[in-house]
């Protein structure tokens, strides 16, 4: 008689991240392209965030590509330093120079060298380094982008580094107890409560002792007694998991800020999908932690309103009365959508893929590791987007920017000692606005610069427009127009009002 079958594993579904990167920021990423990186692809800071139970979104702000860390809060002091009810996903951008290198740009091997070296570290640091913190280097961004600075379109391509098993392995739940469960359902209020409350003292606890920019830590560990009720929330590390006694190891829950609210399934009594930044969370505990192969209690902290920043200048460090908690007095403390998950962590193996031989530059313990994360596109499909942004420029500054690109690019390649800002600020004067004048006024044009008086008495006669570039036919009705005056109106009417041009 065979042996009675297994039930099918039922493997857990995580909900990709969705960019939303508003025009702000590709409208600062397109300047600093243009003036600050230039030809340089090699990469540049890039910060995104994202809050509990909304709709798997990370936003961008305009700030977010570049070096500021505040994430685009308003303000200064302290307050401008504080975004602790958001959670930060540190990164880079690469701006590429072509259209053609973006399309062979080879997608898998960009996002393990995005962030592959600081998960790998995080989980398994090298003898003689300290631990780095899993908040960090568990939770990243990445973005390859291709900015037609000519015309104010950008192609990009946002990713979120996972580190996947190997084709044939999955993160599963178990198949003992309860796979997934509504925190609402099956913990009370005052448990319920108690538990906001502990991570809200945690949050306190991570603004006191950091320094510079606080966000909103993405995992922690959750202690419980013995009758299940919380206790206290504590920063996931090994040293912290370390520390713990074997009975609070057995009974520890995982944490983490579950970016994704979907009720997808809940009528119907189907597992909902979870946050994309379980994935890493599970293989930290794998790789980092030695818990391949167990089954371990997870819970994904939602709520059903929005973190609120947690300011400490008006708060006292004791008593949940003075945390200033809103969620405090609500039946379920507000996080009764949190799920409770039981998943049976893959081991360690699971996550060494087969090594390649086409990376002779890179280790080979390196490539028997690899990433997932590339967003989908609007057709749900794994693909790049695009943002047009010439509805959002003015035609001025469209004008202004596609006279200095060729200037730029010839600085870059060619002239590296050409001043482009001295010949912005130059002070022409033309004397004639003859076929001379007129050709010498926009040779200097497209040479940048931008201050031209023209003197010539003269007027336009029809002789005039088949040889001198700036008049028309128009310039030579009723006698004739003077021609340093056309001349300067010609110029403003081929470069726009950025152009101070005028004849005397």
């Amino acid at each position: 008689m065979p042996a009675e079958q297994q039930p099918p594993a039922r493997l857990v579904r995580f909900a990709p991240f969705k960019s939303r990167a508003e025009p702000p920021f590709w409208l600062d990423h397109s300047s600093r392209k243009l003036n600050e990186l230039r030809l340089d692809e090699s990469g540049s800071e890039l910060a995104g965030h994202f809050g509990a139970g909304g709709s798997s979104e990370i936003r961008y702000d305009a700030s977010s590509g570049g070096q500021s860390s505040s994430g685009g809060d308003e303000g200064g002091g302290a307050r401008a330093a504080r975004r602790n009810e958001r959670v930060r996903a540190g990164g880079t951008v690469h701006s590429l120079n072509t259209v053609e290198s973006f399309k062979r740009l080879d997608k898998n091997r960009f996002l393990n060298d995005a962030a592959l070296s600081s998960i790998l570290d995080c989980c398994r640091p090298s003898a003689g380094e300290e631990e780095s913190d899993p908040n960090e280097a568990l939770v990243r961004t990445a973005c390859v982008t291709h900015c037609d600075l000519k015309l104010n379109r950008t192609v990009y391509w946002f990713a979120y580094p996972a580190l996947s098993p190997r084709r044939g392995r999955a993160v599963a739940y178990s198949a003992l107890g309860r796979a997934q469960s509504r925190l609402g359902d099956v913990w009370d209020g005052g448990r319920c409560r108690r538990l906001a409350g502990a991570f809200h003292s945690f949050r306190i606890e991570q603004e006191s002792s950091g320094s510079g920019v606080v966000w909103c830590p993405p995992y922690f560990i959750l202690l419980t007694d013995d009758d299940g009720g919380v206790t206290r929330c504590m920063s996931l590390s090994k040293s912290n998991y370390g520390s713990l006694s074997d009975e609070e190891r057995t009974t520890a829950m995982f944490g983490f800020v579950d970016p994704n609210s979907s009720t997808a399934g809940e009528e119907s009594n189907e597992l909902q999908p979870v946050g994309w930044t379980l994935r890493n969370l599970v293989a930290y505990l794998s790789l980092g932690l030695g818990l391949g192969g167990s089954d371990r209690r997870f819970l994904s902290y939602r709520s059903s309103t929005a973190l609120r920043r947690i300011e400490l200048d008006n708060e006292e460090l004791g008593g949940e009365e003075s945390h200033g908690f809103e969620d405090l007095g609500r039946d379920d403390g507000g996080i009764g959508r949190s799920l409770l998950l039981s998943i049976t962590i893959p081991h360690a193996v699971d996550y060494q893929w087969p090594a390649t031989t086409d990376q002779a530059s890179s280790s080979a313990t390196t490539h028997e590791y690899k990433c997932v994360g590339w967003e989908l596109n609007q057709n749900n499909k794994p693909g790049p987007r695009s943002v047009d942004l010439r509805p959002l420029v003015s035609p001025a500054h469209l004008s202004r920017q596609a006279n200095d690109l060729n200037l730029r690019l010839m600085k870059w390649r060619a002239l590296p000692s050409l001043d482009v800002g001295m010949l912005s600020r130059l002070k022409v004067l033309l004397l004639g606005a003859g076929t001379l004048g007129c050709n010498v006024a926009r040779t200097l044009l497209g040479w940048g610069v931008r201050n031209m008086t023209f003197v010539d008495g003269g007027r336009v006669s029809y002789s005039n427009p088949v040889r001198q570039s700036l008049f028309t036919v128009d310039d030579c009705r009723e006698g004739g127009k003077f021609k340093a005056t056309a001349a300067a109106e010609a110029l403003s009417s081929i470069a726009g009002q950025d152009v101070r041009a005028e004849g005397v």
